[in-house]
């Protein structure tokens, strides 16, 4: 690993390959009074989702979903919309589900992962399509890239990009974690783009890649933290007027010296995850204690050491 983070290339050479690719931008933190001038009295949305699986081997498990999309407005209560599911292949409508996609290719566990994800994009396009509809928000912030909703959730991602541009609300996908390989010919050999990124940019700053097919989605790059690692931002194309003090803003609410994530985002975050403990209850409250066992209690869970 110390050899493969060598290979990167100094900052300097990095910073040389990318102006060729691309271009650098700075970023700078709104006052009170461009906040409220960019917002006009609207809100700002948060959407994230959550799943944790409880049980034992395919087909012995059952997942819990659930998606949060949450506003906040100034001088008032911001709201909830939540949206929930299950989903588990004892049941015989979502086995067929599963059994569907076997006839694929897929293997029963593939299978399975794919209808998991699949639920929970729904699930995030659903919480957010009824804020838009509800709140009218200014900005709607996404936790994660416009893709995942593209390839999981093809037809409600189509609807809520639609209903953001005919009310004006910026739509925004943010991702921590990126897993890209757009940046590949900037260092040796086939690395990802977190390889790359990580320390080339300057806090407060972001990097436009030019790329090719990239009409339906746009992307840019920045650091809004003083953390090394930068995080990606999509954005749709039609709304790119409005990109630049969007990314101020969200460089404004980042916490300076954390790990660069936009604050509302990591709020929305906390509220909608699905803990062990939550997963417990519910099992505990709904179903048989011998039902449980004989369908879902792993026995490994009854390890004495």
């Amino acid at each position: 690993m110390q050899r493969r983070k060598e290979a990167r290339g100094s900052w300097e050479a990095r910073r040389r390959k990318a102006r060729e690719k691309g271009s650098f931008f700075s970023l700078c933190r709104l006052s009170g009074g461009e906040i409220q001038e960019f917002f006009r009295g609207s809100s700002l949305v948060g959407v994230d989702g959550s799943l944790n699986t409880f049980g034992a081997a395919f087909p012995y498990t059952v997942t819990f979903f659930r998606a949060l999309a949450r506003s906040c407005r100034a001088g008032a209560e911001g709201k909830r919309f939540w949206a929930h599911r299950i989903f588990s292949p004892l049941l015989p409508e979502h086995r067929a589900k599963v059994e569907e996609k076997v006839k694929t290719g897929l293997d029963p566990e593939e299978a399975l992962a794919r209808l998991r994800w699949e639920t929970l994009a729904a699930l995030e396009a659903e919480a957010g399509r009824r804020a838009l509809e509800e709140e009218h928000p200014r900005l709607l912030l996404w936790d994660g890239a416009f893709a995942r909703l593209e390839a999981h959730a093809p037809l409600v991602w189509e609807e809520l990009k639609s209903c953001a541009l005919s009310r004006r609300t910026l739509l925004l996908g943010v991702t921590e974690e990126i897993a890209t390989s757009s940046f590949r010919d900037l260092g040796a050999g086939m690395m990802a783009d977190r390889e790359i990124l990580y320390s080339l940019l300057r806090p407060g700053e972001g990097f436009q890649l030019r790329e090719e097919g990239r009409e339906k989605v746009g992307r840019v790059y920045v650091r809004l933290a003083s953390h090394p690692q930068v995080i990606a931002v999509d954005y749709l194309p039609e709304q790119r007027g409005d990109l630049a003090t969007a990314l101020n803003f969200l460089y404004t609410i980042t916490p300076e010296h954390g790990r660069g994530f936009p604050l509302w985002l990591d709020i929305v975050d906390a509220e909608v995850r699905f803990t062990r403990d939550q997963v417990e209850v519910l099992i505990a409250n709904y179903l048989d204690p011998a039902v449980t066992e004989l369908f879902l209690r792993p026995l490994r869970a009854r390890r004495d050491l």
